[in-house]
C-alpha cells in the first residue's frame, strides 16, 4: 500500500483507484452447537440440514463472509459423510457457495473425530439477510455433535 502523505489517501494496489481511509466493517456470527442423530435412515444420498446461521449484510456495500462449520463424528460411526454450505437469500431456491466436503471412515472407532472446514463467499449482491445452510449427504446414518456454522463479514475493499 502506497501512501500519500498530503491528503490522507491511499493508493490501493488490490483496487488501482484513489480511496479515503477508513476501517471495513465487520461483524461475527455464530451458531448454537447442535447434536444431529438420524437412526436407522439407510438408502442411497439421503440428505438433511444439520447447522444453519442467519446473516444479516444490509449494513455493508461489498460483503464478504468467511463461513467455518465445525463438527465432532461421534464415536462408533462408520460410512462417508458429504457436507455442503448452501446460501438462501430472500424468496430464492438455496444455492451452493461450497464445493463438497468429505469425511469417511472405514471402521468403527472410540475415538470421536473433529470435521471442519472453511468457505468465503464474496458474492452477494443482496442487501438483506441471508440464511446459510450446511446440508449432509450420507448412505448410513450419522451421529454428529456440535454442528456449529460461524460467519464473520467484512467489506471487501476490493470490488469496483
Amino acid at each position: 500500500m502506497n501512501h500519500d502523505s498530503e491528503c490522507e489517501c491511499y493508493f490501493d494496489d488490490c483496487c488501482c483507484e484513489k480511496k479515503q481511509e477508513k476501517p471495513n466493517a465487520t461483524a461475527l456470527r455464530c451458531g448454537s452447537p447442535g447434536f444431529v442423530a438420524f437412526p436407522n435412515l439407510d438408502g442411497v444420498d439421503i440428505t438433511r440440514t444439520i447447522a444453519e446461521l442467519q446473516v444479516n449484510i444490509s449494513g455493508f456495500e461489498h460483503p464478504c463472509i468467511l463461513l467455518s462449520f465445525t463438527a465432532n463424528i461421534v464415536i462408533g460411526v462408520t460410512g462417508s459423510y458429504r457436507f455442503q454450505i448452501f446460501k438462501q437469500c430472500a424468496d430464492q431456491a438455496p444455492i451452493p457457495v461450497s464445493g463438497i466436503y468429505e469425511y469417511s471412515r472405514a471402521v468403527a472407532t472410540t475415538v470421536t473425530d473433529t470435521f471442519s472446514f472453511n468457505v468465503c463467499d464474496c458474492d452477494s449482491c443482496m442487501n438483506d439477510c441471508c440464511t446459510y445452510l450446511v446440508v449432509v449427504t450420507f448412505n448410513v446414518s450419522p451421529l454428529i455433535g456440535g454442528a456449529t456454522l460461524s460467519a464473520i463479514v467484512t467489506d471487501n475493499g476490493c470490488q469496483s
